[in-house]
């Protein structure tokens, strides 16, 4: 087949687009308005309320008093459900996403090419190479391996490295030859799902080459690495909208969320696959009921799966359901990930600090250790080992949930 690639639709990896700021917080999030504006998310916290980079805390970055997302009142670890971690991570840098293989193998990652590890004991810095002589700036947003011994993070389509470890202090990188081939558009990416290490799959923004087969334009919004009939081999997946999560509970089902404007007014894409013999995933709309962009999703089973985005925005997939229902939020601020322990260990988290939890019949707010004098710190990724083992990131901070804690309140 002969492609001449006619187009691209390329999306910045800049924070704006996955730093929305709220509206002000209220008692609970019924109804869904439209998604506030994103400015640049420019205050960050570490673990002690000084530079986690060093520099002493010359109260530069002090919030005013008066706004409510200030922290006046800090609460100390010993009383919080979540206790930040330090991280050595710049303050001008953002966490974005965290996975992990296990409680002593944990991986997150975020802007300015940020990657850390976790061994059980401290986060560790690790060097993305880069083809130039210019250090990588990108945002690593698409972040999941299959085990220790195989780890994915991706910016863009011709920014996925792999990694076989964090091995002896370090980890080796490689960017992957066959998805920088010059038939693949340059576009963002946001996510990234699997079931082993050779079925991959990373979803983003959409572009679209010309076919001159069928002699018309195809558009893609994922790149997928499966098993062919000459071995392992990058293809491109079909898609318009700008794809925010995948996530499935089988290597045959899997669920998208994503953006399907300006092609669509679906803001709030939801989409339900099924993959065939072949490989191809054969996908339905299902209908979110919103009208934000979601941002996560995540189930225990097929007949469990949540997704949550911006202003308070809460949808779950139940047993023998035909659409997603509307879940009351006691928040209104933009909710970027959930992840859960199991059907009734669910935790959502988002802008300005927010932490919910579901324990099977109502959702509650969280607590954490903020420092004091700064403003709360915009949450954008969640993972666990377990119940007593998980981890929240964003902006610069990272927050641990163990058996080590004896206070606060989920």
């Amino acid at each position: 087949m002969k492609r001449s690639r006619i187009m691209g639709v390329t999306l910045s990896s800049g924070l704006g687009l996955v730093s929305a700021i709220p509206w002000l917080l209220a008692s609970c999030a019924t109804t869904d308005g439209a998604e506030p504006s994103s400015p640049d998310s420019s205050t960050r916290l570490d673990a002690s309320g000084a530079s986690d980079a060093g520099d002493a805390d010359d109260g530069a970055d002090d919030c005013d008093a008066s706004d409510e997302n200030c922290v006046t009142t800090p609460v100390a670890c010993e009383d919080a459900y979540w206790c930040p971690v330090a991280t050595n991570v710049s303050k001008f840098y953002t966490l974005t996403s965290v996975w992990g293989s296990g409680k002593n193998d944990v991986w997150a990652t975020g802007s300015g090419g940020t990657v850390i590890h976790w061994d059980g004991v401290e986060w560790t810095p690790t060097i993305v190479p880069s083809e130039t002589t210019l250090p990588i700036r990108d945002t690593f947003r698409a972040l999941w391996g299959s085990g220790p011994n195989d780890v994915w993070i991706a910016s863009a389509t011709d920014m996925i490295y792999h990694s076989d470890g964090f091995k002896n202090g370090t980890a080796n990188w490689e960017l992957t030859p066959s998805a920088t081939d010059s038939d693949f558009d340059r576009r963002a990416l946001f996510t990234a799902w699997g079931t082993s290490p050779d079925d991959v799959r990373f979803g983003g923004g959409s572009s679209s080459y010309f076919d001159s087969e069928i002699m018309e334009a195809v558009y893609t919004n994922q790149v997928v690495r499966k098993p062919s009939a000459a071995g392992i081999e990058w293809t491109r997946a079909k898609g318009l909208a700008t794809v925010y999560g995948l996530w499935g509970p089988s290597a045959n089902e899997l669920w998208l969320i994503g953006d399907n404007r300006p092609y669509g007014p679906q803001i709030a894409m939801t989409l339900h696959g099924t993959r065939k013999d072949d490989g191809d995933v054969v996908w339905t709309q299902v209908d979110s009921r919103a009208t934000v962009i979601l941002r996560g999703i995540w189930g225990s089973s097929a007949s469990d799966v949540w997704t949550v985005g911006g202003n308070g925005t809460i949808r779950h997939f139940g047993p023998n359901a035909s659409a997603w229902a509307i879940v009351d939020a006691p928040t209104r601020a933009n909710l970027n990930a959930v992840w859960g322990s199991g059907p009734n260990d669910i935790w959502v988290v988002g802008d300005y600090g927010t932490i919910l939890h579901w324990d099977g019949k109502t959702w509650t707010e969280s607590d954490a250790a903020f420092p004091a004098r700064k403003a709360k710190p915009h949450l954008y990724g969640i993972w666990g080992s377990g119940p007593d083992d998980i981890w929240i990131v964003g902006n610069d901070i990272a927050l641990h949930h163990g058996p080590r804690q004896t206070g606060g309140a989920k």
